[in-house]
């Protein structure tokens, strides 16, 4: 413990350092942003950069990245904005309520109101009333002057009363038809206002011709400017790895050492229907992967593991203390009489998965910054291992074992291959049981270890070949009570 604590003590100060180089370095790196703004300075500086002939056009107008105290910068179009993982981003929209009411279904409610306003067919239908209802009240002043006029013909005051009834009632259903259409009109409006702020959430992030259902608006549409209809939208980048599919192949096509994609929104209709929006915005936003956390947080992993490996021949740290070798020489002639007891396949595999998915939760959270990097496999096999080794240390418990019949024939083996040998064998030899967990434990490592660098993600295994590794690690007990007893 204390051999480690001095380690990690000579490692602190070249890790600030290289911290603070590295943040430097990307303090200084120009990716085309401008200075952070305030919100009630980002609709102003927005709206300088759109031009009065494209106001109402739905558009995406601006795009950028929102700092950990709110503010706002915008990145210029054809520049990538550099961002980490956990960012959060914005994106402008001109005309949003427009936009929506293309993109929307044609029967659902808000399309149907946003027709009825910009088509005009409301004010057309209020109009037509209105001048109905105008000749019919025109049509009641003519008979009104005709009964003054005809007031001594009973006949024909007979006549005009009914003729009035008539123009009086068809006056009401039109005096009644143009205030019910002055209540629809009204109400479209309202709800126009008001109603595209639910359906702003339907928006998705799309980078690099890849839509991320998972990158949802952080909050509903907001009006920044009014005057050129414009309209804010949040992402957070927190969850991009979670599209898994999305993310491997926006991975594929991005260098290795950065994500690279243009921004682009995706619509997602009730139907599951996608429309895309801004594919040829010019916006593009780059990720790096290997920033200085990663650097930092592997180079004492490294440390750590190196000293592990270092302090293994010296000590008993994989060895099985609870079996002692019998019958060894005094000087030891060779690897075999050096030990005091032999090295252990449970310890071993233990030791495999804890660094692998140590490792890979340092590697994640240094390049996507998510600390939900551990998962239910990784959860298992670390349990898997842990168990296998309590159990076999519970079954090896005072035994003895004969030093002579362990021993290889050949007295010239390399150091490694005695390590490989001692590994693989019980008291009498090397055996199968020990072969399979170990071939096993090196075949799923590599899967593992594989899956994390190339999807940045831990992998899943299957329950069956999780199983499978149960299996494996039972047979392995099942053969050792018998080892020695």
């Amino acid at each position: 413990m204390k051999l480690c604590l001095s380690w990690l003590t000579a490692l602190r100060a070249p890790a600030i350092v290289l911290a603070f180089v590295m943040s430097a370095l990307r303090a200084a790196a120009d990716d085309g942003a401008g200075p952070w703004l305030k919100k009630a300075e980002l609709g102003s500086a927005v709206a300088q950069r759109v031009p009065s002939s494209s106001v109402a056009t739905p558009k995406l107008v601006a795009f950028g990245e929102i700092g950990d105290d709110g503010g706002f910068r915008l990145v210029q179009p054809g520049t990538a904005l550099t961002v980490t993982f956990s960012s959060d981003v914005f994106i402008v929209v001109s005309d949003l309520d427009g936009l929506l009411g293309e993109l929307s279904e044609p029967e659902s409610e808000y399309a149907r109101n946003w027709k009825l306003i910009v088509n005009r067919a409301g004010d057309d239908q209020l109009k037509k009333a209105s001048l109905d209802r105008a000749e019919l009240k025109l049509k009641l002043d003519a008979i009104d002057k005709e009964r003054v006029a005809k007031a001594a013909d009973a006949g024909a005051m007979k006549v005009l009363d009914v003729e009035r009834g008539k123009a009086d009632l068809a006056l009401k259903d039109a005096e009644k038809k143009e205030t019910t259409l002055i209540g629809q009109n009204d109400a479209a409006k309202r709800f126009i206002k008001h109603g595209f702020k639910p359906l702003s959430l339907n928006f998705r992030l799309r980078l690099g011709g890849e839509t991320f259902d998972k990158l949802r608006p952080a909050d509903v549409a907001e009006m920044i400017d009014s005057e050129k209809s414009l309209f804010l939208l949040r992402f957070s980048l927190r969850e991009i790895n979670k599209d898994k599919e999305a993310w491997l192949r926006l991975l594929k096509s991005s260098p290795m050492t950065r994500v690279v994609g243009d921004v682009a929104l995706t619509y997602l209709a009730e139907t599951g229907k996608k429309s895309y929006v801004g594919v040829d915005s010019g916006f593009r936003l780059e990720i790096p992967l290997f920033r200085w956390q990663f650097w930092t947080s592997m180079a004492i992993v490294a440390a750590c593991l190196g000293l592990f490996v270092w302090k293994v021949p010296s000590t008993d740290v994989l060895r099985d203390t609870g079996i002692t070798l019998i019958n060894r020489q005094t000087p030891a002639p060779n690897y075999w009489h050096q030990h005091e007891h032999p090295l252990s396949m449970a310890r071993l595999q233990m030791s495999i998965w804890f660094f692998i998915i140590i490792g890979s939760f340092v590697f994640l959270w240094s390049t996507t910054g998510s600390l939900a990097g551990v998962n239910n496999t990784a959860l298992i096999l670390m349990g898997i291992s842990g168990g296998t080794s309590m159990f076999a240390a519970i079954v090896s418990e005072k035994r003895q074992w004969d030093v002579t019949k362990r021993a290889p024939a050949s007295a010239s083996a390399t150091p490694f291959t005695n390590w490989f040998i001692d590994i693989l064998s019980s008291d009498e030899g090397m055996t199968i049981h020990r072969f399979q967990i170990f071939a096993w434990t090196l075949v799923l490592a590599v899967v593992f270890v594989s899956g994390v660098i190339s999807e940045y993600a831990m992998p899943v295994f299957s329950s069956e070949l999780l199983g499978l590794m149960g299996i494996s690690s039972g047979v392995y007990l099942g053969f050792k009570i018998k080892e020695g007893n």
